[in-house]
């Protein structure tokens, strides 16, 4: 799998520096929404090359801007400390032993407003982009799962960004219909986005 994951991410470096795809040309009017689906077992390798292209001239050029979606979670939880009279995450430690994981998601997600076109990843992202020509990668969908969910973060997110190309990291399978994270779970259908 190491050579095939290879393959696959030497050919994402050649597409994002394609012009018409920094400019999001040739799409038939679709937003530029791409998803890096990748095996699970590969994250090592795949976190590797992101760490790699992210020090390399070729993301100076193409400006690349990554975000993490765990990274932009805890910002939002981090900013209640102050606000809350106990821990925020003690709370959400307490109510996840109370009543369970699905509960700690619908709180988090009503904290982050992910039902809304300018919740706080896309606020998030927007305030880091302000304006600026570039290419986005959104990374850590693993890591918040099952707290946010991918369809969620892609169904809001191009509503609000959509002069840039987005690339999703996925760690389970797309097909251009449905996404699997894991390669097992169905997160739910998505339909707006190219498999990359």
């Amino acid at each position: 799998m190491y050579k095939e994951e290879q393959v696959h991410f030497e050919k994402l470096i050649q597409k994002i520096q394609q012009p018409d795809f920094q400019r999001n040309q040739g799409l038939s009017n679709e937003v530029g929404y791409y998803i890096y689906p990748y095996n699970v077992a590969d994250t090592p390798r795949v976190r590797a090359n992101l760490d790699d292209l992210t020090k390399s001239e070729t993301a100076m050029k193409i400006n690349l801007k990554v975000f993490d979606l765990y990274d932009i979670m805890l910002d939002s939880i981090h900013k209640l400390k102050g606000i809350a009279d106990d821990d925020p995450f003690r709370i959400l430690a307490e109510m996840e032993k109370q009543s369970g994981i699905d509960q700690v998601a619908q709180q988090i997600n009503n904290l982050m407003r992910m039902d809304e076109n300018n919740n706080d990843v896309v606020m998030y992202v927007q305030d880091h982009v302000d304006n600026q020509h570039c290419v986005i990668f959104i990374t850590g969908v693993g890591k918040v799962y099952p707290l946010i969910r991918a369809h969620k973060v892609l169904n809001t997110m191009h509503q609000v960004l959509d002069e840039n190309p987005v690339v999703m990291f996925y760690p389970g399978k797309y097909n251009e219909q449905n996404l699997q994270i894991f390669g097992e779970a169905n997160d739910q259908n998505y339909y707006r986005a190219f498999s990359i």
